[in-house]
């Protein structure tokens, strides 16, 4: 017969903050949902999680990485700060922004590249000031990924670094990782990696794919410039 669990472990294992490895959930942590129950069932947190990064990877632009993310982009409060896109693959096009329900006023738009984008997410993180921010970083190296982890960490922001799915064989410190397919019937959203046991399948969402950029238009700029000297660790 097992003997019972003392009292002070008992507590200690029932803490909010302790994550154990056969749990998805992690409670302490915050979510905004997907907007797709069956996506949201089997994401670690009920939905997107706050304060952590994720990683995406695709094949290609327009897979669906924007259109996958705007139910939950739709629901940050005003007051939660800026919806930051760092070094986008493309001009952002604001009529089609603007008409996909996401608000141009909270809009700011970085364009860098190379260490120089990492190193732009990284301060964003450490502002404070954001509700979401959207990077795309082919070229990020373990150590920008993992520096992007522990910023991502200390706030509260639904942090997304879009990556190409050639890197799926590389490590990530990212908790929550997803690779990305378009579908003639809609979106293959396939969970990499998450907290607690791995996903048996990818989930097909139905889902539509516009895409809110242009090159012919010019991009949405920030009201002030951006600073892109590097930061020495």
């Amino acid at each position: 017969m097992p003997k019972p669990v003392p009292a002070d472990l008992d507590a200690l294992l029932n803490r909010p903050d302790l994550w154990r490895g056969g749990n998805c959930a992690r409670p302490a942590g915050a979510a905004v949902g997907s907007g797709h129950a069956a996506l949201d069932a089997v994401l670690p947190d009920g939905g997107w999680p706050c304060g952590s990064l994720t990683e995406v990877l695709t094949g290609a632009l327009g897979a669906g990485e924007l259109s996958l993310f705007l139910p939950a982009l739709r629901q940050l409060d005003a007051e939660a700060g800026w919806i930051v896109l760092v070094a986008p693959p493309a001009p952002v096009h604001a009529p089609a922004w603007h008409q996909l329900g996401l608000p141009l006023s909270r809009l700011l738009v970085v364009e860098a590249g190379g260490a120089d984008a990492a190193w732009a997410c990284e301060q964003l993180l450490g502002s404070g000031a954001l509700a979401a921010l959207l990077a795309w970083l082919p070229a990020a190296d373990a150590r920008s990924l993992r520096r992007l982890q522990l910023a991502s960490s200390g706030s509260r922001t639904l942090s997304l670094i879009f990556r190409p799915e050639r890197v799926a064989s590389q490590a990530s410190p990212a908790p929550l990782r997803l690779a990305l397919r378009g579908r003639h019937d809609g979106l293959q959203v396939d969970i990499l990696k998450r907290r607690g046991p791995p996903l048996a399948q990818p989930i097909t969402l139905s889902i539509e794919r516009p895409l809110p950029w242009s090159r012919l238009d010019q991009p949405v700029r920030p009201p002030a410039p951006v600073a892109t000297a590097r930061h020495t660790a």
